[in-house]
This record gives C-alpha cells, structure tokens and sequence, in this order.
C-alpha cells in the first residue's frame, strides 16, 4: 500500500513551501537592492562630494597662489589643506597631494623664492588634485555601467522568481487536483451512482489519508448495500437479482466454453395451508429450516437462491440430466426428511429440472422449461421430481 499524506499536512506543507519561497525572494531581493542602494549612494554622495571638494581645492589652491603673488606673504596656508580632511575623501589616496602641497608651502614661505617655482609647485598640487577628479569620474564611468547592469539583474531576478513562483503555485495546484479535487469528484460521482440505485458501480479508492479512508467507507457500505441487495433477509440465500445475475453469467460462461449446467425451480407443497394452519411465524421458520436442507445438500459449486415466496430455484453448473436427477432427489428427500418442530409439521416440495442448452439458451426459456415440469410434479402429486428425460420421480 503506498505512503499516503494527511489533507491537512499537504496543505500546510505546500503554504510552508510558498511561504519560505516568498521569504526567500524577498530577502534575496532585499539584499541586492541594499547593495545597490549602497553603491548608487556612494557614487552619488561620496563619489560626487569628493569631486566637489577637490575641484574647491583647486580653486583654493589656485587663489591663494593669486592672492600670493599680490601680498608677497605666505599667509594662512591652513584654509587650503583644511579641505584634505573632508569626510568624502578618507577613502582615497592623498598622500602625493599632500606631498605636493607641503612641497608648495615650502617653496612659497621661503624669502625671496622664485615666482616660477612657486607658480611651478602650485601647478603641480592643482594638477595632482585634478588628476584624483579625472580619476574619480573615470571610477563614476566605469561604476554606472555596472549599477545598470545590477539594476537589470536584479528586475530580471525578479521577473525569474516571479516565474519560479507561477510554475510552484502552477504545481501545487496540479498536486492539488491529483490528490484531492480529482479523488473528490470520482468519489463523489461514485456515490452519486450508488444512491442512485447502481451498486455495481466501482468505488475509486486514492487521494491523501482521509479522502482513501473515506474512499474505503464508501466501498465498504456499497459492498454491504450490495450484498444486503442480493441477500433473502429471511432465509439468507441469494434473491430474485442476485439469481438472474448469476444464470446470466453462467449462460454466458456456457456460450463461451461449450457447456452444459441444470436449473431447479423448487416450490413447497401446500404452503399457504402451512401459514393458515401454524401462522406465519411458523411459515418463516418452515422457509428458514427448507432454505438450509437445500443449501446441504448441493454440490460446492451449485448455487442456490430464494426466488420468491415458497419457491427457491437453484444453478448447477458443469452437470447432465442423469446428475441433474440425483442432486434433484437428493435435495427432495433432505426436505422431506426434516422433523417436524413442535407446532408445525412435516414438509415436502416438487422440483421442476431443466438443462442448458437443450431446454433454452436464456433465462426465460430455461426458467419456463424448469416451471413446466415444476407444474407438472404437483400435477402428479407433489413431493416429486420432474426433469428433462425423466417423467415422473413419485416419492418412495
């Protein structure tokens, strides 16, 4: 029997799916759009403040070396090299800049220094300050590419997860169907069929724990509806349908495999007398002890039923004339041969016997041809037997 999952826990297992999926996604999308933000804000903030500042610094540098060549002092140097300590340029390399710009302080605070050393130490500090923004710009150029690229990722990232997400939620709904939608609806059209009268019809057992078990329920209950439906309550032999079933079946076998099997058609002598006499309780007790001579005395393969009232009729499979005859006798005397209970009275039936196919190849015929010789054995005095070949077997 194959491993079957509770409702409950497929359910909560595939909401548990769904769930880590979208926590999944969300973080995996949190995270990178978190580095991204953080690269864009540092090109954007860092990267541009830093650009901001060196370039302040040039125009510093540059107005002090004016302001230099006017005065002819040194003066406060201080305001220029002030700008080295914003926060934006921490991260990048200063140290030839500050180099410079100690060379230049150096070279201008001497007394009497050339006018070209010092436009040429000047020059060199705007030049290297220059350099570091052309380097800057280069690192935004070669920076928004990728940011772009990141951008692009992370939307296609998301359009994948999103399609990753359709095709789960596609599949536990397909599971969804299988094991469950699908097993209701059989098991529902099954159950349909059942109030409707169709016993025959083939209960689907599948699906999760509780649809199987409540499959197994169904199935059960039609088993026992069925059998209730082809079972004398009184007598608990097969009834009326349960026999045409079965005479079907076995004309069918015949007609198949080329064979020959006997009907009996039984019916108790002057029952009704029987009822008017001891009543009927004692009517259904006489049914009851007649119905369990029969069943003793047939063979393992016969098949006996109650076919209505006080008469029963009984299916003999792979069985000629001659044995038809003795099996006939043999049930007879068995009914004949019951004690009679306290407050009833001794019994006797008349059996009519009939063979396939030399009486007729379908039930009515062969149930027409074992009710004439029936007829004909009460005709002659009852508590006989009338079969093909056989005219009368009178009791002893």
């Amino acid at each position: 029997m194959p491993r079957r999952t509770h409702l409950r826990s497929r359910v909560l297992l595939l909401t548990a799916a769904f769930s880590l999926v979208l926590l999944a996604t969300t973080f995996g999308l949190s995270w990178r759009a978190k580095v991204s933000q953080e690269r864009w804000s540092r090109l954007i903030s860092v990267e541009t403040e830093a650009i901001a500042t060196l370039e302040s610094l040039i125009r510093a540098q540059n107005g002090f070396r004016a302001q230099l060549g006017s005065s002819g002092g040194i003066g406060d140097y201080r305001v220029v090299e002030q700008l080295l300590d914003n926060a934006s340029l921490r991260s990048i390399d200063t140290r030839r800049l500050r180099a410079r710009m100690r060379a230049f302080e150096g070279i201008a605070g001497e007394p009497g220094a050339r006018r070209a050393d010092i436009d040429a130490t000047s020059n060199a500090v705007a030049d290297e300050a220059q350099s570091i923004v052309n380097a800057r710009k280069s690192e935004i150029a070669r920076t928004l590419p990728e940011l772009e690229r990141d951008t692009s990722a992370m939307m296609l990232s998301g359009l994948a997860v999103a399609w990753i997400i359709i095709v789960l939620s596609f599949a536990g709904v397909q599971t969804m169907l299988r094991k469950v939608v699908r097993p209701l609806e059989k098991l529902s059209a099954a159950a349909s069929q059942i109030a409707a009268g169709n016993l025959d019809s083939e209960v689907p057992i599948g699906g999760d724990v509780e649809i199987y078990r409540l499959g197994q329920a169904v199935s059960s209950m039609n088993r026992k509806l069925a059998e209730h439906a082809r079972t004398d309550e009184l007598t608990s032999l097969p009834n009326f349908r349960a026999f045409r079933e079965r005479i079907e079946g076995e004309i069918e076998r015949a007609a198949r495999y080329p064979a020959v099997f006997g009907v009996l058609v039984l019916d108790l002598d002057h029952f009704k007398k029987y009822n008017d006499t001891f009543g009927h309780l004692a009517g259904n007790d006489a049914l009851q002890r007649v119905a369990g001579a029969v069943r003793e005395s047939l063979r393992t393969p016969d098949f006996a039923a109650r076919y209505g009232g006080e008469e029963f009729a009984v299916i003999l499979p792979e069985i000629d004339a001659a044995a038809l005859a003795v099996v006939a006798e043999r049930v007879r005397e068995a009914v004949e041969g019951l004690p009679a209970p306290a407050g009833g009275s001794s019994l006797s039936v008349s059996i009519g016997a009939a063979i396939y196919p030399i009486d007729g190849n379908t039930p009515e015929a062969l149930f027409h041809a074992a009710d004439e010789r029936l007829y004909e054995a009460k005709k002659s005095g009852r508590n006989r037997v009338v079969g093909p070949g056989v005219a009368t077997t009178a009791t002893a």
